[in-house]
């Protein structure tokens, strides 16, 4: 379905596809791409690897820390931060359940 006068078509980044050049919505899968031309240009998080990964193991170690830094960057717009979200709130719950585990081993 293409515009007359566009100048073509893209590929969407949220499905894969072709929708015309000057589209603002894919008419698919909804992915908005006003909030990427009113933006500049970000690379994602801006957090090094390093400090990823430093992040991932006070999630697992420190529970609540791994649930609050989830929660932050799970509700953030990109994808990126979503998915790391979405790590510490996962490595937050396993690191709460295996400490629980281990305290209901030692009581027994």
């Amino acid at each position: 379905m293409e515009a007359s006068g566009s100048q073509g078509t893209r590929n969407c980044t949220g499905c894969g596809r072709a929708i015309s050049w000057d589209a603002n919505v894919c008419p698919y899968c909804g992915h908005d791409y006003r909030m990427q031309m009113m933006a500049p240009a970000q690379g994602g998080l801006g957090m090094s690897e390093g400090m990823k990964i430093i992040l991932y193991l006070l999630s697992f170690f420190i529970p609540i820390i791994g649930i609050i830094v989830g929660i932050i960057y799970y509700t953030k717009p990109d994808n990126e931060s979503k998915e790391f979200g979405k790590m510490c709130l996962i490595l937050g719950i396993v690191g709460f359940l295996i400490g629980l585990v281990c305290n209901f081993a030692f009581l027994i």
